[in-house]
C-alpha cells in the first residue's frame, strides 16, 4: 500500500482535492466573467492529466502505451463525469453540467498532450 502511495500519491492528491472543490457547497459568489468555471474546470483537468501521466511515466509507462492512454486520459475524462454526477444527485447548492464534463475532457487531453511533450524532456524515470 505504501508503495501505491510512493509511485502514485501525488495523482491522488490532485484527484481528492478536484474532488473536494467540486462537492464543496457553492458560494453563490459571482463568476468574474461568463465561461470562468468552464476554465477553472479545464485548468483542474490540465493538473491532473499531467501529474497521471508524470507518475505513470516515472513508473515506466510510455506515452504510446494502452496503459499511460487510459490512465492519462481517458480515465481523467471518466472521473470528470462521476463528479458531475455526484453534483446532481448528492448536492443540493450544485448540479451536474455538461459543459463542465466537456471542459474537463478538453483540459484532460490538453494535460496529456502537454505532459507528453514536457514529462520525458524534464523528468527521470524512477529506479525499481
Amino acid at each position: 500500500m505504501l508503495t501505491f502511495f510512493r509511485h502514485y500519491g501525488l495523482s491522488l492528491c490532485v484527484a481528492l482535492t478536484i474532488m473536494y472543490m467540486c462537492m464543496m457547497p457553492a458560494t453563490g459568489a459571482p463568476a468574474p466573467f461568463d465561461g470562468f468555471d468552464k476554465i477553472v474546470h479545464g485548468l483542474m483537468y490540465v493538473v491532473l492529466a499531467g501529474v497521471v501521466c508524470k507518475d505513470f511515466w516515472q513508473e515506466g509507462a510510455d506515452f504510446d502505451s494502452v496503459k499511460l492512454g487510459f490512465w492519462g486520459l481517458v480515465a481523467p475524462c471518466l472521473y470528470g463525469g462521476l463528479i458531475e454526477i455526484m453534483q446532481a444527485n448528492l448536492t443540493t447548492t450544485r448540479s451536474g453540467d455538461w459543459m463542465d464534463f466537456f471542459a474537463d475532457c478538453i483540459g484532460a487531453g490538453i494535460g496529456f498532450v502537454l505532459a507528453r511533450i514536457i514529462v520525458p524532456k524534464y523528468l527521470e524515470r524512477n529506479e525499481n
